[in-house]
């Protein structure tokens, strides 16, 4: 059961986002790093809930690497995105 309760809440955020783009936000720079950072808290949230439920270590591993990955990428956006500080 906790196999398929962690597949179930793993897409619950790429659910939002596919709904989202069907209800007619355009998809556009800050959507997609809206939706890193919100997969990159909720794969937090999911690594914690496996960890109180004692599920196998194979799961907070993987959810542990999709939030890295996903805060590493809109960290990394974020750098290149352009912005100039004002004042200098």
């Amino acid at each position: 059961m906790i196999h398929i309760l962690n597949v179930v809440f793993g897409l619950f955020p790429t659910m939002a986002l596919a709904a989202s783009i069907a209800s007619g936000i355009d998809d556009d720079r800050h959507h997609r790093r809206t939706f890193l950072l919100v997969y990159g808290l909720w794969s937090i949230t999911l690594v914690m809930w496996n960890w109180m439920r004692s599920a196998p270590v194979a799961w907070e591993i993987l959810w542990s690497l999709c939030a890295l990955i996903a805060i590493g990428a809109l960290i990394a956006t974020r750098g290149s995105s352009g912005h100039q500080q004002k004042g200098s």
